[in-house]
C-alpha cells in the first residue's frame, strides 16, 4: 500500500476571522514516499507555524500566499529514478539534434554569462522568454509525461478537468537560476511543478528586486521576497489564484543539480473571457513591478554617483569603467565647489522625480483597488466591469402556495408543502443543470477560497462532512486532502455523474428532504444552494435539514448569492429583482467531441437556459435561522465576493 501524501497549504486565514488553534494533518490522498529524507520542514514559507511532535511528525508553516499548495510524496523513489533517467536520455537526444523543432533549447549566450536560465525541453506548447509562440513546432507530450499526468490526477494533485497538455522540463546546474516572473496568462490555472534530484526553494513576492551585477545567491541582494517555499524531491507544487496571477515567483541559484517538470494547460476557446481578464490583470501587475524595479535601479545609480551618460554595457560592479576593472581600488574623486553644487542640484531633481513617480504609482494602485475584491481569506478577485442584466422571474412561475402564507405568518410550514419540488425549481434549476453539466464542470473546478478557509479551520483527519448541493463536487477534494471523509448530494444527475467519474461519494436527493440519519456528521457545507430555492418555507426547511444532519457542536457554512453585487461582487451580474432568471449560454459541441453525456443532453448547442435564483438582501439570510433559534446558533455572518454567508452551530 502507498504511504499517504503530505499536503501542505501555503496560505493561512488572512480574512481577519478568528481561527482556532490547528493541529497538523497528514492527508489521506494517495501518494508515495519521496526519496528526500528532509521532511522536517515541509514548506519553509513564512507565517504562523503549527507543530505536531514525534518522529516523522509534520511541521506545517502557513505562508501569506493564497493559491499555493504543496503535495509531498507524489513521486515514489522508483518513479523518481525512472523519470530522471528518461530526462537525461531525452536531453542527450536534444543536444544531438534528434528532437523535432524547438523541443530542446540550450542556454542562450546572453544568459549563460550571468548563469541565468537552464537547459530546457518543451512538449505540447513552445514558450520563449515567458511568451507563448504557438507557431513554433515542438514534440507532443510523450507517453512518459502522460503517465506522470495520470499520477497527478489519480493522486488528487489536479482534477481531471485540469489535465495538463503541455510540459516544460528545466534542468538546472549548480548556481543557475531564473528571475522573478508571472507565468504566461495564456495558460489556464493551476499549473503544477514536480521537483526531482534535489530539494531547492522558490521565492514569491509582489515586485521582487534582484540587484544587477550582484551575487543573487546572497539573499541580501534580493528584495521584496514575501515567502520562501521549499520544494522537496518528489513533491508537486500547485499554483493558482493570487500565487499565479498577482505574485511573481523565482528560483534563486540552486545548490545542486535540479530537474523540474512544469505542467500547464492551454486555455480553451470557452475560457476566452477568463483568459482576457487574466491577461489584462497580469499586464497591469507586470508594468507595476517593472516600474518598481526601474525606480530602484535609478535610485541605486544615484546613490553610486553614476552619471547619466555612463556606458550601461560595462560589466562589473556599479561605478566600474572600461579603463578600470571592477575589482581595482577606486581613486578618490576631488570635486570643485561648483561641481559639488551641480551634483547636489542633480540629485535633488532626481529625488523629486522619484517622489512624483511614487505618487503616480499610488494613484494607480488606488484606482486598481476599486476594481479588486477581497475574499474573506484575503484572496483578491478582479471585479468584472461588463454588466449582465438578469430580468425578474415572471410571477406566475413562482409558488403561491401555503409555504409563503406560513412564512409570512411566521408559523412552521407543513413537511409535505415544504418538500414538494415546485415546477420553477424543476424546470429552471434541476433540468438546466442536467442540460449544461459538462460545460458547467469545465469552469467550476475548485472550491472558492472562502470555502477553503472554512474547511481548513474545521476539518481534521477523520472529520465526517456532508456537502449538501455538491454540484460537480468541487469542494469535496479539499475535505479529502485534509483527511476528512465527505459525502455529497445533489438533485442534478448530470452533475452527480461527473462526481462519480471523479471517484467521489455522492447520491441523488432534494436538499429539503435528505435520506440521512440525524446527528451523523461533524461539518456541513451548503454552498450556492439557497439561492435556487423559490419559497421562504422551503428555504427554512433546507436549512433545518442541513443542520439536522449535524451532531451537537457540529458546524455548517451557507453561501447564497447577494442582491448587492455592486459592492464587492465579482460576477458582473445586475439583478433587476430578488427573484430573477439568470441566463446560461450553452455552447455548441462538435460532433467528434461529443461524449455520451452530450448525446443524452441533446443537440441544444447555442441554446440559452434560464436559471431561477432568489438573491438575498443584507440581513435576510440570517433571519431564516430565527425559525431554528432553539437548537441552532448563528456564529458568523459576512459578505464574500457577491455572496451572503452564514456560519452556524447546532447547539441542541
Amino acid at each position: 500500500s502507498r504511504a499517504p501524501a503530505r499536503v501542505v497549504a501555503a496560505m493561512g486565514n488572512l480574512g481577519g476571522k478568528p481561527a482556532p488553534p490547528r493541529e497538523d494533518e497528514v492527508a489521506s490522498t494517495s501518494g508515495q514516499a519521496a526519496p528526500s529524507a528532509s521532511g522536517s520542514d515541509a514548506s519553509g514559507a513564512t507565517g504562523d507555524a503549527a507543530v505536531r511532535g514525534g518522529g516523522g511528525g509534520l511541521i506545517r508553516r502557513r505562508g501569506p500566499v493564497p493559491g499555493l499548495r504543496l503535495v509531498e510524496g507524489v513521486v515514489s523513489a522508483s518513479e523518481h529514478d525512472a523519470l530522471v533517467a528518461w530526462v537525461r536520455n531525452t536531453l542527450r537526444d536534444g543536444r544531438d539534434g534528434k528532437l523535432p523543432g524547438n523541443t530542446y533549447a540550450p542556454i542562450p549566450d546572453k544568459w549563460r554569462k550571468r548563469n541565468q536560465s537552464r537547459e530546457m525541453l518543451q512538449f505540447g506548447t513552445y514558450t520563449h522568454s515567458n511568451r507563448v509562440e504557438a507557431h513554433v513546432p515542438v514534440a507532443p507530450m510523450p507517453s512518459k509525461l502522460c503517465e506522470l499526468v495520470d499520477v497527478l490526477v489519480n493522486r488528487g494533485v489536479v482534477a481531471e478537468s485540469e489535465r495538463p497538455d503541455a510540459c516544460t522540463i528545466n534542468v538546472y546546474q549548480p548556481g543557475q537560476w531564473i528571475p522573478p516572473h508571472i507565468d504566461n496568462p495564456a495558460f489556464a490555472r493551476p499549473f503544477v511543478t514536480v521537483s526531482l534530484l534535489s530539494e531547492q526553494v522558490m521565492t514569491l513576492g509582489r515586485g521582487m528586486i534582484w540587484r544587477e551585477g550582484c551575487d543573487v545567491s546572497d539573499a541580501d541582494n534580493r528584495e521584496g521576497e514575501e515567502a520562501t517555499f521549499s520544494l522537496p524531491v518528489g513533491s508537486a507544487v500547485v499554483v493558482c489564484g493570487d500565487a499565479a496571477d498577482v505574485y511573481e515567483h523565482a528560483v534563486p541559484p540552486v545548490t545542486e543539480e535540479r530537474i523540474s517538470l512544469t505542467f500547464r494547460r492551454a486555455a480553451g476557446e470557452d475560457e476566452e473571457d477568463d483568459t482576457r481578464a487574466r491577461t489584462e490583470s497580469t499586464e497591469r501587475y507586470r508594468k507595476e513591478y517593472r516600474d518598481k524595479r526601474k525606480a530602484a535601479k535609478e535610485a541605486e545609480d544615484i546613490a553610486a554617483g553614476r552619471a547619466k551618460g555612463d556606458d550601461p554595457d560595462v560589466e562589473g560592479e556599479p561605478g566600474a569603467t572600461k579603463d578600470a576593472p571592477s575589482n581595482a581600488p577606486a581613486a578618490p574623486a576631488v570635486l570643485s565647489k561648483n561641481q559639488q553644487k551641480k551634483d547636489a542640484r542633480k540629485a535633488a531633481r532626481a529625488a523629486a522625480k522619484a517622489r512624483a513617480r511614487e505618487e503616480k504609482e499610488k494613484e494607480k494602485v488606488t484606482a486598481k483597488e476599486k476594481t479588486l475584491v477581497a475574499s474573506v481569506d484575503g484572496t483578491t478577485f478582479e471585479k468584472k466591469e461588463k454588466k449582465r442584466s438578469c430580468p425578474p422571474c415572471p410571477r406566475e412561475l413562482l409558488p403561491s402556495s401555503q409555504e409563503e402564507t406560513a412564512a409570512e405568518a411566521q408559523t412552521e410550514p407543513t413537511a409535505a408543502a415544504a418538500s414538494a419540488l415546485p415546477s420553477v425549481e424543476r424546470e429552471h434549476v434541476m433540468n438546466v443543470y442536467d442540460a449544461v453539466a459538462r460545460q458547467w464542470h469545465g469552469t467550476r473546478y475548485r472550491a472558492w477560497s472562502g470555502v477553503e478557509d472554512f474547511i481548513a479551520r474545521c476539518v481534521r483527519p477523520g472529520t465526517l462532512v456532508v456537502d449538501v448541493g455538491c454540484g460537480n463536487g468541487k469542494n469535496m477534494p479539499e475535505v479529502e486532502a485534509r483527511g476528512g471523509f465527505v459525502a455529497g448530494c445533489d438533485f442534478s444527475v448530470g452533475l452527480l455523474n461527473i462526481c462519480a467519474e471523479r471517484g467521489l461519494e455522492v447520491f441523488a436527493a432534494d436538499a429539503v428532504c435528505l435520506p440521512l440519519r440525524s446527528s451523523a456528521f461533524d461539518v456541513a457545507l451548503n454552498i450556492a444552494v439557497l439561492h435556487h430555492v423559490s419559497s421562504p418555507a422551503r428555504r427554512v426547511k433546507l436549512i433545518s435539514e442541513t443542520m439536522r444532519l449535524l451532531r451537537v457542536g457540529g458546524v455548517a457554512l451557507f453561501y447564497a448569492w447577494a442582491l448587492e453585487q455592486e459592492v464587492g461582487g465579482v460576477s458582473g451580474h445586475h439583478f433587476e429583482s430578488q427573484d430573477v432568471l439568470v441566463p446560461f449560454h450553452k455552447r455548441a459541441v462538435a460532433g467528434d467531441e461529443r461524449g455520451d453525456d452530450d448525446a443524452a443532453e441533446g443537440s441544444d448547442g447555442g441554446k440559452v437556459y434560464q436559471r431561477y435564483c432568489h438573491v438575498y438582501k443584507e440581513g435576510e439570510l440570517p433571519e431564516l435561522f430565527a425559525h431554528l433559534s432553539s437548537w441552532v446558533r448563528v456564529t458568523a455572518t459576512y459578505f464574500d465576493c457577491g455572496n451572503w454567508c452564514v456560519e452556524a452551530e447546532r447547539i441542541a
